[in-house]
């Protein structure tokens, strides 16, 4: 029986989402697990994995459709398989009027029962010696392509091989095309870490670009912002890699463990691996941090010489300044008498006190409602750090650092009405730096006000963004 993809529902107020792409299309093989969609909220852009193993048989609702939740978008089936017909009700929400009459257009060409075909293998073939059943068609197409036909399966009566299936090995053959975002992981220090590729269209086989691998910030995930940032990038012709820290998100490692000694670590595990990815061009890779990722980002490529260019958007230089900044002078004295308390039970027990984040990296008004609302929607991302963190933040001082970056460029973006990381983090950081360097201050933005990918913030912020980075390190 046909297993059903439908819309998940990722935050407590999701009511539906938007199909921004599908990355198979029907007839294409799908294995468990693998992604076979992309879909976008408000505030969160993620894939959509596939419930079982099979064949996408049907697509119910075509990109830009906004749908549901639980509704079922797709059908999956087996080789072979007989679907029924499928009663599709129009796209909800937002969803045009052309992609509506598209979903039920496809709906009725395929009226009735339809076959599931397996598609013909290219391993698996006839015992050496026997005969090979092929029609004259295929037979004169590979010829001319230099095929051979005793390493493919066919599909038609009796084994024969058709056409199709020849035009079908030469497509799987053939060198392909990147998929427009992948779900990748790999290792940092032996953890796992999880994250997603995102690659352009125009991208041809063979080809190599400039690429970026873009950082998070504090207790964010890769599934917030940074698909935005990398849709962006990808418009401008730039490969992005997105990823989850360690204990983060869907990647391993002790949970809500925050040191950004280890993030700066993963940063460079995800260097080395955009480096290897066949589309990059590893003498070419830049790194963009936002908030707390921009300081791993300058201590990532004071490191790292791969580092082409590093860009930093509102992102503190120095942790003690940071930090006292945000508070009154009694809260800090008390504040760093709590962290030695701390210090003295981590030697005596081995554990660290947990706290809200928050307690911390107290917020101002707009920042607390800003977190309020992200942890209402998405309560997976509340969690509770070690006050070890707040240690290791306070000797974190990466604007000690940004002068090794010279003679590689860098730019810091940062907006005048930011409370949560003072403007002057970035104007420290830029009095520190070597030349070639760019301070660019935003009047009016704030720390999340340009978060939103239709926000005119976000189309101020990623314009000097884009615009450097096609300046410093072209994408071709």
């Amino acid at each position: 029986m046909a297993a059903e993809l439908v819309m998940p529902k990722w935050g407590l107020t999701m009511q539906e989402g938007l199909i921004s792409r599908w990355l198979k299309q029907e007839g294409d093989p799908v294995a468990q697990g693998e992604p076979v969609l992309e879909v976008e909220t408000e505030k969160m852009t993620n894939l959509v994995e596939a419930p079982a193993a099979g064949v996408l048989a049907r697509i119910l609702f075509p990109a830009g459709s906004t749908v549901a939740v639980t509704k079922p978008i797709a059908l999956i089936a087996q080789p072979g398989e007989v679907i029924s017909d499928v009663a599709v009700s129009a796209p909800a929400g937002e969803a045009s009027a052309a992609a509506a009459a598209e979903a039920r257009a496809s709906v009725a060409s395929e009226r009735g029962s339809v076959a599931v075909a397996p598609a013909a293998a290219v391993s698996a073939p006839p015992p050496q010696g026997a005969p090979i059943r092929a029609m004259p068609a295929a037979r004169r197409l590979a010829a001319d392509r230099g095929l051979d036909l005793s390493k493919l399966v066919g599909s038609g009566p009796q084994g024969t091989i058709t056409r199709e299936d020849v035009e079908h090995a030469l497509q799987v053959l053939a060198p392909s095309r990147a998929a427009p975002v992948q779900k990748v992981s790999f290792y940092s220090d032996g953890i796992r870490l999880d994250g997603m590729l995102y690659t352009p269209e125009d991208m041809a086989p063979g080809e190599r670009r400039a690429a970026v691998v873009l950082l998070a910030g504090f207790t964010y995930l890769k599934s917030l912002l940074l698909p935005d940032i990398a849709k962006a990038l990808n418009a401008a012709g730039y490969p992005a890699l997105v990823f989850d820290y360690r204990g983060f998100g869907d990647s391993d490692g002790p949970r809500w463990r925050l040191l950004p000694a280890e993030q700066v670590a993963d940063t460079r595990a995800a260097l080395t691996f955009l480096a290897d990815q066949p589309q990059v061009d590893p003498e070419r890779m830049a790194l963009v941090g936002v908030s707390l990722g921009g300081a791993n980002a300058i201590a990532a490529a004071a490191m790292e010489p791969r580092v082409a260019a590093v860009i930093t958007i509102a992102s503190p230089g120095n942790g003690e300044r940071w930090l006292r900044s945000l508070r009154r002078y009694w809260e800090w004295d008390e504040f760093l008498a709590r962290l030695a308390a701390d210090r003295s039970r981590r030697v005596r027990s081995g554990e660290s006190t947990r706290v809200h984040p928050l307690e911390i990296v107290p917020p101002d008004p707009e920042a607390e409602s800003f977190f309020e609302h992200i942890y209402a929607e998405f309560p997976e991302m509340r969690c509770e750090l070690p006050l070890e963190t707040a240690d290791a933040l306070i000797e974190f001082r990466p604007e000690e650092q940004v002068g090794r970056l010279a003679p590689r460029p860098l730019l810091l973006v940062h907006g005048t009405a930011d409370r949560l990381v003072p403007p002057d983090e970035s104007r420290h950081m830029f009095e520190h730096a070597s030349s070639p360097r760019r301070l660019e201050l935003l009047p009016g933005i704030g720390h999340f006000d340009w978060v939103m990918a239709g926000s005119h913030g976000f189309k101020e912020v990623m314009d000097r963004v884009i615009g450097f980075l096609a300046e410093v390190v072209p994408a071709r």
